[in-house]
């Protein structure tokens, strides 16, 4: 069910007020926010400081002409009950009680579909993520990006899009080679016979898990002559992606899609892509090699299709599976969430795609993280004595800890994961601190039953409530913590906009204080039954609200703690 976002009806209502005082607002792009400070309003705008820039007219006199355009509007004056210019021209409105009511009502008859709306209107989006070459345990960095796609994947289908969530499957080329001859060197390393591998020793796959599966394939008993390479190669990564998915089950990530990289080559995608390449004279020979034009592109190796041995490289893949999902299956919208260390290959992919003219996805690049330790960086695995995979994270500090915290940063900054504070039971505890606002919400609620209100309040979801909410709610803590409750909706269109999923995280948070603080300041359970009723009926939408926007991020709601 739709949810009414407050931030566009405003939008509309400032629209259609700069429409009527005659300016044009058709490609304006104003914003309305809850201004810094309360005292200034619900929200604001700065339209009419950008309207007086483009129409040379004081901005103090656009804001008071948009003010009287807005008198005359008895849909916007049925929401707003006071509007103010503030400063040099910002336009301030104040949201009536009875709206709020209103909008509590629909949280409650809404339940878990509280935010849910049709913006997307089944428009296909797929979103590839993770995508970790099956050669080694996943790490940190999967981890961060495994957990940014799979709540962004939750908030788009929640609000109405078609989506698809897919690991694309490196299982072909030059690392699962690699991998195959660093569990023969691993496994033969005490042997007497002399090996000829092709790699240097510090180009190699290292840690104990390919120790571990050289000891498992018994590569020490097998001469020389006997092994085969490409298949063990083919086991091993075979092996290594079952333990992907293993470790991607118990962080709940989901799929639907597991792509193989093979798969481009078996169906003839890979040569029907470089002949539509070869048809837009994108094609040039060199050193032996095939080579992709880019017009007003440095001539870097990055730009190679095929190398001078005839393999294709993991751009002609790459351009390949970005013509899968736009030519053949169709996406509407495509987003790829890559490691840090694909900027130059996402940068040439994008250049490679725009010069075909061709759709191109939208790439988010995540940062690197690092563990800190009483205050100290943790390099190494204790169990491993190498690097520290996602799976020993999650059984150090848990699933949910993992999710919110890696969550809370924007992906384009750089992480330092605090361990001590994500094993923390307190409110210090961003995460804790959220699931306990949760509980405590629940523990009201049972104790309403205890005293009879919680039949009382289903039946007061009628045409009474509003009037009866409106008449007792009036502290200053349940009118914050109503305008927060209700900012989901704008919120999850905002992340559906410009995927900042970020923003979850730090809005449960938010909700999290403005509950503690109506907790600390209003007690629910009073003599005057109707204003225990109000009270109980905020608390509910609390508890709603939170268990929402936690099961977006793919974080438990605990109904005691």
């Amino acid at each position: 069910m739709k949810t009414l976002t407050i931030k566009s009806f405003l939008s509309e209502g400032i629209h259609r007020a700069i429409k009527n005082i005659g300016l044009n607002a058709d490609d304006l792009i104003f914003s309305v926010e809850p201004p810094a400070n309360v005292e200034y309003g619900d929200y604001a705008t700065n339209a009419a400081l950008l309207l007086s820039s483009q129409f040379k007219r004081s901005p103090h006199g656009v804001a008071q002409e948009i003010l009287r355009a807005l008198d005359k509007d008895d849909l916007f004056n049925n929401v707003v009950y006071k509007k103010t210019v503030a400063g040099p021209g910002f336009v301030n409105f104040y949201i009536s009680s009875e709206y709020l009511a209103k909008q509590i009502k629909n949280i409650l008859e809404n339940n878990e579909n509280f935010g849910r709306s049709n913006i997307g209107q089944k428009k296909k989006v797929q979103i590839e993520f993770i995508s970790a070459n099956p050669t080694g345990p996943l790490t940190l960095g999967n981890g961060r990006g495994g957990f940014l796609g799979d709540a962004l994947a939750n908030v788009l289908d929640f609000v109405g899009y078609d989506v698809s969530r897919e690991f694309y499957v490196n299982d072909t080329g030059e690392q699962i080679k690699k991998l195959g001859w660093s569990i023969i060197a691993a496994g033969k390393l005490s042997a007497s016979e002399k090996l000829e591998i092709p790699y240097k020793p510090e180009e190699l796959y290292a840690g104990g898990y390919i120790q571990e599966m050289a000891y498992k394939m018994g590569i020490s008993k097998f001469s020389k002559e006997e092994l085969d390479v490409e298949a063990i190669s083919r086991s091993a990564s075979k092996m290594l992606l079952e333990d992907i998915k293993r470790v991607v089950k118990k962080s709940k990530i989901h799929f639907d899609v597991w792509f193989s990289e093979k798969s481009l080559h078996r169906q003839g995608l890979v040569k029907t892509v470089l002949e539509e390449i070869q048809k837009k004279g994108l094609i040039e020979k060199k050193d032996g090699a095939t080579w992709l034009k880019i017009p007003d592109d440095p001539q870097t190796k990055e730009r190679v299709l095929i190398k001078s041995s005839g393999e294709a490289t993991y751009l002609l893949s790459d351009i390949t599976y970005h013509y899968d999902k736009f030519k053949r299956r169709r996406f509407n919208k495509v987003i790829d969430i890559f490691g840090a260390d694909h900027h130059a290959t996402a940068k040439t992919l994008l250049a490679a795609l725009s010069a075909l003219k061709w759709s191109q996805p939208v790439i988010i690049l995540m940062q690197l993280v690092r563990l800190i330790e009483d205050g100290q960086e943790v390099r190494m695995s204790k169990r491993t004595g190498t690097f520290i995979t996602l799976e020993e994270l999650i059984d150090t500090v848990g699933l949910d800890a993992a999710r919110f915290f890696f969550l809370m940063r924007e992906p384009n900054s750089h992480m330092d994961f605090d361990l001590n504070l994500a094993k923390e039971r307190s409110d210090k505890n961003p995460v804790y601190y959220v699931q306990y606002a949760h509980a405590r919400a629940s523990s009201i609620i049972e104790k309403a039953k205890e005293e009879g209100l919680a039949l009382s309040l289903s039946k007061g979801i009628g045409k009474d409530f509003i009037h009866n909410f409106s008449s007792k709610i009036e502290h200053p803590s349940e009118l914050s913590l109503i305008k927060k409750l209700i900012r989901l909706p704008e919120i999850l269109e905002e992340i559906s906009q410009n995927n900042e999923v970020s923003r979850l995280p730090y809005y449960a948070t938010e909700l999290a204080a403005e509950f503690s603080a109506f907790y600390r300041d209003c007690h629910v359970i009073v003599e005057d039954k109707e204003l225990s009723k109000a009270r109980l009926a905020l608390v509910c939408a609390t508890r709603i609200v939170l268990a929402n926007t936690l099961k977006l991020m793919g974080i438990y709601a605990p109904q005691r703690m």
